[in-house]
């Protein structure tokens, strides 16, 4: 656990050209970014079902914005959109830009033993594991038996609980938790939608616009992207949403962050196999859960 931490993006690292901040209208130059963003400029993202169900919007297709971190002197906060374009949002708790993190093993040798290359001779990594894609039409007989497993109560559980923010922008927020389940094999993880933001923007991967009902999500491994001068990891896709950047203790720094902290905490966490020895939920010492309760009220709990 102690042997890898976790980010998201910042500006400089995102785009190789001048962008244009969308709400302030004035042209920034911005640094070299990522090496392996030069490389057929994997600098979009997609997101997963997972990051659209828990409040991420899609904008062409299914790709996704995604947080960036923030001027924390300037209170200035953005994500990144489809043309490269860094958009400032002015609100620490704006919260239907997705998350892509950004993996550094404080020993990475081990794990780049394990790349591989793919068509566009890009090195990635397959490193965790999350929920990630609903189960398709061609499912359908697995979904069946998951629900009426469920119903029923004869599912077997893991004992992992993934952590989930949800809550628009200053409303009320809270933590939703998801359950895995093991079945055939394989993990799922059922979820219902979290709607607040305009419908049109949510389609998923199967084609829905995502009604409120139950979905079934595969718990599958996370591919990250390797740049090799950094010597860091970012995820290839969106995983998540609905996290803040406000701050959650006293600094001008990324790691003041709710942000910085749910990545750290819950996702760190949740990113790795349940090995049946602790619990992956925080304390009532810990202080995000007591951060999140004060500020947002109830946890509740699916599946």
């Amino acid at each position: 656990m102690d042997d890898f931490e976790l980010r998201i993006l910042k500006r400089e690292e995102v785009s190789t050209k001048t962008s244009l901040e969308v709400f302030k209208r004035e042209e920034v130059s911005t640094k070299t970014s990522l090496e392996v963003f030069k490389r057929n400029d994997p600098v979009f993202t997609t997101n997963t079902d997972l990051a659209i169900l828990t409040g991420g919007a899609t904008y062409v297709d299914d790709i996704g914005y995604y947080s960036l971190q923030p001027d924390l002197k300037k209170k200035e906060f953005y994500y990144m959109d489809v043309g490269h374009h860094y958009v400032n949002v002015g609100n620490a708790h704006h919260r239907v830009e997705s998350v892509r993190p950004v993996l550094h093993f404080i020993n990475s040798t081990a794990y780049r033993n394990n790349l591989f290359y793919d068509e566009n001779k890009i090195p990635k990594l397959q490193f965790g594991e999350y929920p990630q894609y609903v189960l398709k039409s061609n499912d359908a007989k697995i979904v069946n038996e998951l629900n009426e497993k469920l119903m029923d109560q004869t599912l077997k559980k893991t004992g992992k609980k993934y952590c989930f923010y949800y809550g628009e922008d200053d409303k009320p927020a809270s933590i939703r938790y998801g359950i895995e389940y093991f079945y055939n094999d394989k993990k799922y993880m059922p979820f219902t939608a979290i709607v607040y933001n305009s419908p049109n923007r949510r389609r998923l991967s199967i084609g829905e616009i995502c009604p409120s009902r139950i979905y079934w999500l595969k718990v599958e491994p996370i591919t990250w992207l390797y740049d090799e001068e950094t010597d860091l990891f970012i995820a290839e896709k969106a995983l998540v949403a609905g996290v803040g950047l406000g701050l959650i203790k006293e600094g001008n720094d990324f790691e003041s962050t709710e942000m910085y902290e749910f990545l750290n905490t819950h996702m760190k966490q949740d990113m790795l196999p349940f090995q049946g020895d602790k619990s992956n939920l925080l304390d009532e010492s810990e202080s995000l859960k007591k951060y999140v309760y004060k500020n947002y009220g109830r946890k509740r709990q699916y599946g």
